[in-house]
């Protein structure tokens, strides 16, 4: 999966099913998150130590429901019967809802990420069990009345960042007069303390994908939302202002295409399956993240795992929480992007701080036995 709430949602899982918990994922039939059409078999498998259960998404009205998503997006302020319109045309499951209301299945849900309408759903159903990582974005979407009832009637909340919490925190404390009841706690990701891929091992990986180690990154969906275009009119403006400017490579998949004129300056490396992740960001000497609304950011702590500095965009209060005592820089202009950019790639005692900062900052924040520990005691606490 490309995206960061399905990455989580199936490291966690894994990570919690190789330490004996008992886990199964409870997930629809569907592979495109746009048209939600039922392309995969119902049933079970087990995926390694964790039983996957795909349900058929229920009835829907598409139309409707990209009407109403549009409008919140512009700004509308929505009746509540609209917003629970919404919610009811976004992809949901009725057999799902069936297994999650029966008490004997499970003892806790945890639904993930806030925006759909199975999590909404399955909140609904058993909130008492409810443990929601919403993976939260200060977007209209996350303040619509159904969206705070959601997280407000949740057992407990289980935040990405301290960013995060702090704006679950204050959306709720002004919700319906002021709830204060709903507990969130910051769980976040975990990574092992692995040694970085060898000079050897990235050069091969980059001559067998045709590019030189050093080029500028952007990893992740290629969609609008995403900041791409306006890295694309960064990375322009660093190419004109720049002697020697660095490639740039992107590792994803999206329906956004390059600019004609940087095709020639833009390497596709499409979709990089897991074993080689690795090596993609070890070879890039910075990773550039563009959006504005994340929750956590996985890519840059994967880079920062491998030593590779990250710039990321000013305008995402996640992302320069973490920079602030990480391996990063952040950008709030075109200027500040392309020196940004400089500063890293072309003086290598920064890039040495920043990488040797970034590496130090995942480890101590993002160990898995800490991780665990955060998520299982937050729900020792809520029984």
């Amino acid at each position: 999966m490309v995206g960061g709430a399905e990455t989580l949602c199936r490291v966690l899982a894994e990570n919690l099913a190789r330490h004996g918990a008992r886990v199964s994922v409870l997930t629809t039939c569907a592979r495109d998150h746009f048209t939600w059409a039922n392309e995969l078999p119902e049933g079970r498998v087990m995926d390694g130590a964790v039983e996957v259960r795909r349900f058929p998404v229920g009835d829907r009205d598409p139309d409707r429901f990209l009407t109403h998503h549009t409008h919140i997006a512009l700004g509308h302020n929505l009746p509540y019967s609209e917003q629970l319109a919404w919610m009811a045309h976004s992809v949901w499951s009725p057999r799902m809802l069936d297994v999650i209301h029966d008490p004997r299945e499970y003892d806790w849900i945890v639904p993930i990420p806030y925006l759909f309408g199975t999590t909404f759903w399955a909140t609904a159903a058993r909130p008492d069990r409810t443990a929601l990582i919403p993976c939260l974005h200060n977007e209209p979407h996350a303040h619509q009345t159904v969206v705070l009832d959601c997280m407000a009637s949740a057992q407990g909340i289980l935040a990405n960042t301290g960013t995060e919490r702090d704006l679950i925190t204050s959306m709720l404390r002004t919700h319906r007069g002021g709830i204060s009841g709903t507990n969130t706690v910051v769980v976040g990701v975990g990574y092992d303390d692995v040694e970085p891929p060898s000079v050897e091992e990235v050069s091969v990986f980059c001559a067998r994908r045709g590019i030189d180690p050093g080029y500028l990154l952007y990893a992740g969906r290629r969609e609008e939302g995403k900041g791409l275009p306006e890295l694309f009119d960064l990375y322009r403006a660093y190419r004109e202002a720049t002697p020697q400017p660095r490639a740039l490579a992107l590792v994803g998949t999206g329906a956004l295409e390059t600019p004609t004129d940087l095709v020639p300056h833009v390497i596709d490396l499409g979709f990089v399956p897991d074993e080689d992740l690795a090596l993609a960001f070890a070879g890039a000497s910075v990773l550039l993240h563009p959006s504005k609304l994340e929750s956590l950011g996985m890519v840059m702590l994967e880079a920062w795992l491998v030593g590779t500095p990250a710039i990321v965009n000013g305008a995402s209060p996640v992302l320069v929480e973490h920079c602030r005592e990480g391996g990063g820089l952040w950008w709030m202009s075109t200027a500040e992007f392309i020196e940004a950019v400089r500063m890293v790639t072309e003086d290598p005692a920064v890039r040495e701080r920043l990488s040797r900062a970034g590496r130090d900052y995942v480890m101590t924040r993002f160990r898995w036995p800490e991780v665990r520990q955060r998520f299982v005691g937050a729900l020792e606490a809520w029984s």
